[in-house]
């Protein structure tokens, strides 16, 4: 196929890009990011977090610098677990998770109506082991802040639904094409111009692709760009450590053989109760 495509593929596969982009994200830059979140120098914060999301944006022209080498290997990705696979959207993770983390911490900042009713209420602190002007970032989120994350979630839906439906429709004409100009060929006992018609289906289907992924990053990198603008950086060193956690979380071992446990004990349980 990728002969046929007309493209080289990468001496180094995708997978291993990503192992050492993750090993970097978890064993360096996460690290880093705390250290500077428990420090006292806001400068030194902002140039960590800014190190974080240079580095989800470097990931995603990377992913870029893939598709279009050899989209083949973002098809099917063996090599995610799981717990990742329901995560992925066109090759990697939705934008959709990038605004629900923001408003996860919205939620939980916002105190219940009957505590706003009763300011004097006692309230727990949010992150009680990190300095209060980190602990308190989310508290005083304001107004604009949740009518940005509306703004973006309302684009996302229809960028969202249009991509979903271009693919859909460049898998369906694919299958069409690749049919009708086979069978047509077979017909005429004429296998090599098959061939020919096959490869050319292939080709403008895998660009179709490349075109749908191409444009997917850049949503998620826009997003990414719309939400740093949007926070302080007490707010987006926290967004960025909880993404970065949520990444490491799904890679987690014990978690996936929890998971993993959860789909086999039913048909345990099932099998026993049929042995009697």
């Amino acid at each position: 196929m990728l002969k046929v495509f007309g493209r080289q593929k990468q001496s180094r596969a995708f997978k291993e890009y990503y192992l050492e982009w993750f090993n970097t994200l978890k064993n360096n830059l996460l690290p880093l990011l705390r250290r500077s979140i428990a420090g006292e120098s806001s400068t030194i914060l902002s140039s960590h977090v800014e190190m974080l999301h240079q580095h989800f944006q470097s990931y995603y022209h990377a992913l870029d610098a893939a598709a279009t080498t050899d989209p083949t290997q973002l098809l099917s990705q063996d090599w995610r677990n799981n717990l990742e696979k329901p995560l992925l959207w066109l090759a990697d993770l939705h934008p959709f998770l990038f605004t629900n983390l923001v408003r996860s911490f919205l939620h939980q900042q916002s105190p219940p109506e009957t505590h706003r009713n009763n300011p004097r209420r006692h309230l727990p602190l949010p992150f009680p082991d990190r300095p209060w002007h980190v602990a308190l970032a989310w508290s005083n989120s304001s107004d604009s802040l949740t009518a940005c994350m509306d703004q973006i979630e309302c684009r996302l839906r229809h960028i969202v639904a249009t991509l979903s439906d271009r693919l859909k429709h460049a898998e369906s004409a694919f299958m069409e094409c690749v049919v009708g100009n086979w069978f047509q060929c077979w017909e005429e006992q004429n296998i090599a111009a098959g061939k020919e018609a096959v490869g050319a289906d292939v080709k403008a289907h895998m660009e179709e692709v490349v075109n749908v992924v191409l444009y997917a990053n850049r949503v998620r990198r826009s997003v990414l760009v719309d939400i740093m603008s949007a926070t302080t950086v007490y707010q987006a060193a926290l967004f960025f450590e909880g993404l970065a956690q949520f990444l490491i979380g799904f890679r987690d071992h014990d978690l996936l053989n929890a998971v993993e446990q959860c789909k086999v004990l039913p048909n345990a349980k099932h099998s026993r109760t049929s042995s009697h």
